[in-house]
């Protein structure tokens, strides 16, 4: 009877959220073009000042600003129609030209008074919910500006909460990962900001949850964290919003709870991981159910079009340089791998450090499955970076900051394996 009334409250709460998120954006659809006519044209001059696709710092492509992506994003919302705002939000139509970029076909939009001609249906968009009012009142610069900021205070509301209640551990993978995925660059781009946005609310409130001893509630959680990258993410680093939230959660319930029965703790974690997945992938099929019946047409010739080229689209070598390159230039991105030769030694000595520290100063009490635990969401990135290998190849320079969670894994790793008390003395 439990599972059943869990599962019944779990597909409620999936079908509100659905009605919920859709009904935000079509009210975002309501706001009236010309209300974001001006800060849309002063943003499309912007993007058009750089690059599509242009680095921050020269020779570093960890640094590397995606502008195409967020010029549809911008396209999309300016071409919303406030007369028919729900098929407009399913069709996510913009302006295109294949003789132009992205960003010149947008600044065109809003100077020559453009028609989408180009749908995007595939996907829920569902950032406009956030972007188009805030384009009323800024220009994408300033939204930059203020994404930053917000991304900032959320770090530190998340460290913070760490440290007070004494998880040094998870507060320095945490500050670790955010430091060599080069977070930095995380507000300066629209696509890269959401699964940043939505790790660390996840991860605070999951962290709080668990604390009080609510852990009843994280199922529920799980299944909004899933949802909610579906329907913000633009297939950049979603799997964030899982491993890091999961991972911080298993530590604070094992110092909580260290006679923790192993099955248990591991069906937990299945669970969540599980009901994630379901409010994930549950939340694209939405999309396009939804998309076939209000559009009153078979929206999957649409959907399915690039799911081919996402998993094996050919890019001209070898399948064996293929499939390891989609891993290693993601490692490859990674801060500070490629600031030179001092970069490279900086991070062979942190291996080696990590590797002496872990043999020579190792604790009596290593409990190997609590290190199995961390470790399975720390290769999850991979698994990811081999299935959907021909867009973790070409688009290295943002998914490798999905490693995020194996950093945060490996520190957490460490400290399970090593006696801090005796590296503190300089001695075993």
């Amino acid at each position: 009877m439990t599972t059943v009334k869990s599962s019944i409250r779990y597909i409620v709460t999936f079908f509100l959220m659905t009605i919920l998120l859709t009904g935000l954006l079509v009210l975002a659809a309501f706001i009236p073009q010309n209300a974001i006519r001006g800060n849309v044209r002063e943003s499309a001059e912007y993007l058009c000042e750089g690059e599509l696709f242009g680095t921050v710092v020269d020779g570093v492509r960890g640094s590397e600003i995606d502008r195409y992506a967020d010029s549809i994003l911008l396209a999309i919302a300016y071409q919303y129609d406030a007369d028919h705002p729900l098929s407009s939000v399913m069709w996510s139509s913009y302006y295109y030209t294949p003789y132009e970029n992205e960003n010149e076909n947008l600044l065109h939009a809003v100077t020559e008074g453009k028609k989408a001609n180009r749908q995007y249906l595939r996907y829920w968009h569902g950032s406009n919910t956030i972007v188009r009012p805030l384009l009323v009142f800024f220009s994408i610069k300033q939204i930059y500006l203020v994404n930053g900021i917000i991304l900032a205070v959320l770090s530190l509301l998340l460290m913070g909460l760490l440290v007070k209640n004494k998880a040094y551990g998870p507060a320095l993978g945490v500050l670790t990962g955010l430091i060599m995925t080069s977070s930095w660059f995380v507000p300066l781009s629209l696509e890269y900001t959401w699964t940043y946005l939505l790790l660390l609310i996840i991860s605070v409130a999951g962290v709080k949850l668990t604390l009080q001893g609510k852990e009843k509630h994280l199922g529920i959680l799980f299944l909004i964290s899933g949802m909610v990258c579906a329907y913000m993410d633009f297939l950049t680093t979603e799997t964030l919003s899982l491993t890091v939230p999961l991972l911080l959660i298993l530590w604070v319930f094992f110092h909580k709870n260290p006679q923790a029965s192993r099955t248990q703790v591991m069906k937990e974690a299945a669970k969540l991981t599980l009901v994630w997945g379901f409010g994930y992938v549950g939340m694209w099929v939405m999309k396009w159910v939804m998309a076939s019946l209000i559009l009153g047409e078979n929206v999957m010739p649409y959907v399915t079009e690039h799911i081919g080229e996402r998993l094996y689209g050919d890019i001209g070598v070898s399948q064996l340089t293929y499939i390891c390159g989609a891993v290693t230039r993601n490692i490859g991105c990674l801060f500070p791998l490629e600031y030179g030769e001092v970069g490279v030694l900086f991070c062979i000595f942190l291996v080696l450090f990590i590797s002496y520290n872990g043999y020579v100063y190792h604790g009596k009490h290593i409990c190997g499955w609590h290190i199995l635990m961390y470790m399975l969401p720390g290769l999850v990135p991979y698994i990811r970076y081999l299935v959907l290998h021909n867009h973790s190849y070409l688009h290295c320079f943002f998914t490798y900051r999905a490693q995020m969670a194996t950093v945060l894994a490996i520190v957490l790793i460490l400290e399970e394996v090593v006696d801090w008390r005796w590296l503190a003395h300089g001695r075993k």
